[in-house]
């Protein structure tokens, strides 16, 4: 298995757009005994990446209790990144 954090941008690379929670659940049945995989954690990991040019926002919603959830998508800098990187 890759590296939790590579993992995480490689769930990204089909061009789908997701949000933290649903990086965890499409990764909880490889990953789910990996203390980061934690909403909180990944939350940080999609910001990170975002700063680094990887990934971009593409919306922002409100969830069932309120609480922002952010929504992002791999852009061709990405994509040309994890290719290289990821294979």
């Amino acid at each position: 298995m890759i590296p939790l954090h590579y993992a995480i941008i490689e769930h990204f690379v089909g061009g789908e757009e997701d949000c933290a929670a649903g990086v965890v659940a499409a990764l909880d049945p490889d990953y789910g005994g990996y203390k980061m995989l934690t909403h909180r954690d990944v939350e940080e990991a999609l910001a990170t990446a975002k700063e680094n040019g990887i990934l971009d926002e593409t919306r922002c919603d409100l969830d069932a209790r309120g609480d922002l959830v952010i929504y992002y998508r791999i852009n061709d800098f990405g994509k040309d990144m994890a290719r290289r990187y990821l294979g």
